[in-house]
């Protein structure tokens, strides 16, 4: 037979009941975060048998994991708000030892006092003041002594290159060499003297005959190096001697036109290259002799020159003076010639391994450093002046 009772159901016996389960989740304020359903602030498991976690509160878990980052985001919100000063601190550096640390050690933007940007300035001011206070006194002595008469004048071109052949000399034993200094400073002054006192045909024959004197005791007097020694000497005195031409062009008909617009014209040719050559200069006329030098600042130097000259042409005292073509000519000689000039001493200071031939002039470095345009334009201009008829 069937059992009866094997086709009821697995109803639980009447009045027995399984033990129920009652969830309440009721979410509990976390920091930071709020609640997240319910309003209450506990949360309550039941599970049969109360639990010990039904009474944790929230304050309580609070209390037990969190206690010292309490307060923690207020502090940094709080310190990120405050103004801070950078100051250095004391570091023990591996194999330097102790010292003080700044920001600028860490950034490796160096820093500089307020006095020491005073003093960069100053010292500035200061060389700038001594660059115009020299600039005047030597233009000063040049207008002075071609007011005062030929001799006067003649008198200047001999201290010019007197002096600037002592510094070449000067310059040369430092690189070694040992030029006959004497033989060479007495035949610019008597180059200078027979340009004064027989024109320019004493320029040349001063010069040989100094050069002879200067090979005959190389020759006859023992020197480790005759040969380099003799051509020093003779150089230095040719190159600078080149300067005496400026005399008979002094004791022509116009004597304060004429120099003053050689003058003007050579030192307008070599501004207008610097500025033109600071500017926009990029290709290098000759970057193994002068870095500096620039085809942009030749070109530049060369149309303010022939400007300038066309402009006096033009107008007192040079007007009647010296014609517009001549004084075009004249400008374009320049342009070319000066820059050789000033190109010849910067290799000659490359080869010696300086920067100025002296220091004669404050801030200007030496006279030689200021002439050295002169010295091939010069002879030049004479020639011209002889060509046109202006001699």
């Amino acid at each position: 037979m069937v059992d009866q009772d094997a086709n009821e159901t697995n109803d639980p016996t009447p009045g027995t009941e399984m033990a129920s389960v009652e969830e309440t989740a009721e979410v509990v304020p976390l920091p930071g975060i709020g609640d997240v359903a319910g309003d209450r602030d506990e949360f309550e498991w039941s599970l049969g048998e109360p639990d010990s976690l039904d009474d944790f509160t929230s304050e309580e878990y609070v209390t037990a994991t969190t206690q010292e980052y309490q307060g923690l985001a207020e502090e940094v919100s709080r310190a990120a708000q405050e103004e801070w000063q950078q100051q250095a601190v004391a570091a023990m550096v591996p194999g330097v030892g102790s010292g003080l640390v700044g920001f600028e050690d860490v950034s490796g933007m160096a820093t500089q006092p307020e006095e020491a940007y005073e003093a960069v300035e100053q010292a500035a001011t200061s060389d700038l003041a001594m660059r115009v206070a020299s600039a005047l006194g030597i233009f000063g002595m040049f207008l002075g002594s071609l007011f005062l008469g030929e001799a006067w004048f003649s008198g200047f071109v001999v201290l010019v290159m007197v002096v600037s052949l002592g510094e070449l000399y000067a310059t040369l034993r430092v690189g070694g060499y040992r030029p006959l200094a004497l033989f060479g400073l007495v035949g610019v002054i008597a180059i200078g003297v027979g340009a004064h006192s027989s024109g320019p045909s004493a320029v040349a024959t001063w010069g040989v005959l100094a050069t002879v004197a200067i090979i005959l005791f190389f020759t006859l007097t023992p020197r480790r190096n005759p040969l380099s020694d003799a051509a020093v000497t003779v150089m230095g005195m040719a190159w600078v001697g080149m300067l005496a031409f400026a005399i008979p062009i002094a004791r022509g008909p116009h004597p304060l036109e004429h120099i003053l617009f050689l003058v003007l014209v050579i030192a307008l040719n070599d501004t207008g290259a610097y500025f033109t050559g600071r500017t926009v200069g990029k290709r290098k006329l000759a970057p193994s002799v002068s870095p500096s030098k620039t085809v942009e600042g030749f070109v530049g130097g060369l149309v303010v020159g022939v400007v300038a000259a066309a402009v006096m042409a033009l107008v007192p005292p040079w007007l009647g003076t010296i014609d517009l073509v001549p004084a075009l000519v004249v400008a374009g000689v320049v342009g070319i010639l000066s820059p050789l000039g000033d190109l010849s001493e910067s290799m000659i200071k490359r080869s010696l391994g300086v920067k100025d031939m002296g220091s004669v002039l404050p801030g200007h470095g030496g006279m030689l450093d200021r002439i050295d345009g002169f010295l091939f334009a010069v002879p030049a201009i004479y020639v011209l002046f002889r060509g046109f008829g202006l001699l």
